[in-house]
This record gives structure tokens, sequence and C-alpha cells, in this order.
């Protein structure tokens, strides 16, 4: 009797495996088109948080982590919620806990969280966010946070290093500027406002020559308009996924393999974007950076 019930249940889940594949994939052959608002939807509505594992594909070196994990918050400002009455969602929140960048010490690790915060349904306009970066190196603490509302006009930027604290306030506008942040940079250094006035002119003038042969990279974060259907890549079974191509700089697509269930499963950085900041900042960082999550991929352990 055991045997029975264990074959049924088998059996069912087998039936209802293939009615998911049908609904998801069912003619959908690999390359095919996929409306980016539908896996936009999965994403943001994931039941489970991703854990992703940074590593150097190419050495199989474990470089970091992090748990990507997404939320739907709900209005409750209505009171008490009619049963079987649809929730109605104030906001979807996207956060990345638990971040970071091992260092050869466990000590010196960069921790970093992330957050922000969407408008519901249509619209997903960003209202909140916040990123903050912490290290301790030498036994002085390094906190570098930036601090965003949609209703205001401007950013926080705060750096923190031991009893050296410092703010300021950048204004959306001056993003565009490169010779505006450089001044609001060494303001936040605790330059004297005089001091980075008269070098916010000269980087201005500097980048203004005509002798500055520098072509400037285009960044851009612009959502496509469409998903695929792929296979992911580096594991031994044959899984369907959709792949999106974010161009986050020109011809340098960053890759984000994305399941039925909205879970981030794969996110590949362009080598050449990471020659390019490798050459353009004088890092030697791994030429292969992924992220992969853990349950698909395994987990590394870290090196002693």
């Amino acid at each position: 009797m055991q045997r029975v019930i264990l074959f049924i249940l088998f059996f069912f889940w087998a039936f209802m495996s293939y009615r998911l594949w049908q609904v998801e994939y069912a003619g959908q052959s690999l390359g095919a088109a996929v409306d980016i608002q539908v896996v936009w939807e999965k994403i943001i509505n994931a039941q489970d948080k991703s854990q992703l594992q940074i590593v150097d594909e190419r050495t199989g070196r474990l470089l970091g982590a992090l748990d990507w994990e997404p939320m739907v918050i709900s209005d409750t400002s209505t009171g008490n919620q009619v049963e079987g009455m649809v929730e109605k969602i104030r906001e979807y929140n996207l956060d990345i806990t638990r971040g970071s960048l091992y260092a050869a010490n466990s000590i010196e690790d960069v921790v970093y969280d992330f957050h922000l915060s969407l408008s519901p349904f249509p619209d997903h306009k960003w209202t909140d966010l916040q990123l903050s970066f912490q290290r301790e190196y030498n036994e002085i603490n390094y906190e570098f946070d930036i601090d965003a509302t949609s209703t205001n006009d401007f950013l926080v930027l705060a750096v923190s290093i031991g009893e050296f604290k410092e703010k300021v306030d950048v204004p959306f506008t001056d993003l565009k500027e490169p010779s505006k942040l450089v001044g609001a940079g060494l303001k936040l250094a605790g330059v004297p406002d005089l001091a980075a006035s008269g070098a916010t002119l000269m980087i201005k003038k500097l980048l203004n020559s005509q002798d500055l042969q520098m072509r400037p990279l285009n960044f851009k974060i612009n959502l496509p308009s469409q998903a695929n259907i792929d296979l992911l890549p580096a594991v031994r079974s044959r899984i369907k996924v959709y792949r999106i191509d974010i161009p986050i700089v020109d011809e340098m697509p960053v890759k984000v393999y994305v399941n039925t269930l909205g879970e981030i499963l794969r996110v590949e950085i362009p080598e050449i974007l990471i020659d390019t900041i490798s050459k353009t900042a004088k890092l030697e960082l791994p030429k292969s950076i992924v992220l992969r999550n853990q349950n698909f991929y395994g987990k590394l352990r870290r090196n002693p």
C-alpha cells in the first residue's frame, strides 16, 4: 500500500511538472522572444531569495557572495481585509543583503547592502534607494553610503573613516557632469569648499579641452523590451530559462538568467567591461566574473 501511495505521489508530481513546462515553454524554441514584463513580474514576485556566489569561473575561485531577495509590500492602511479580497500592493522591494567581497583576511572583507523600492504595476518607478559599503582595514573602519528618494531632487553621499565623518548632497542634475561630481567627492573627503571649487573648475576646463583625446563610455541602464528563451550555461542538466541582456555599456550587455519562478540563477559580467574597468582604474580584476545561484551550481567553500 505504501508503494502504491508513493507511486501516485510521484505520478502526480511528474504530471504537474509537465503541465508547468507546457504553460511556460511549450511551443517556445531556444531564442524565442518573451515580453520583458512577463519576466520582470516573475522576478519581483519571486517567493524565495536567490543565494548567489561571485566566482572567477576560469579558476573556480570564490570572490564573494550575496543574497538577492524581492519582497511585495501590501497596503495595510485600508484596515482589516475582507476574506478573499485581493490585497492592494503598496510597493515592491528589491534587496541585496549579506553582500561580501572577500579579501585575503576575512576581517578585511568588503561588506555591502543594497535596497530599492518600486511603485506598483504598471509604473514600477523607483521611490527609494540605499547603497552602503563597509570595510575594516588596519583596524580602521571605512563606511560609504548613498541614500536617495524620488521625492527629493538630490542624493546624499556619506563617508566615515574612523573618527572622520562627512556628508554631502548631490543634485540629480549633477550626475551627468563629471566636474561637479569631482567637486562633491572632494568635499566628501573633507577638502575646504574654496579648494574644492577651484579643483572643480580645473577639471571642467580639462574635460572641455580639445587636446583631451578620450572617448567616454556611454553608460546606460535601459531595461530591454524582451527576454529570450535559453539554456542555463555550465550545468549538467538541460534547464530552460529566460535570458535578459541588459546593455549597461554599449556593446557590453550583462546577461541575467532567470527561471520560471523568478529566481536569479546566473549573472554574467562581460569580459570586455571587466578589462575596461581594470585598465581604467588600474586594478587587477579576474577575467571572468560570474554570479551563480548556489542551489543550481553547488556551494563553493572559501579557501582558508
